[in-house]
């Protein structure tokens, strides 16, 4: 029985580490496409 309950919550715990692991690096992905306009003075012609 207690290693029945040991496995489930193992189980749980790797599934919301496994949600903020895809959580965190979807947030991160949207922050590093930024591109920010460049100033005309700053481009090469």
């Amino acid at each position: 029985m207690l290693k029945r309950l040991g496995i489930k919550a193992l189980q749980l715990s790797v599934a919301a580490l496994t949600f903020f692991a895809f959580a965190s690096a979807a947030s991160a992905c949207a922050v590093m496409n930024y591109q920010p306009q460049l100033p005309e003075q700053l481009q090469s012609k």
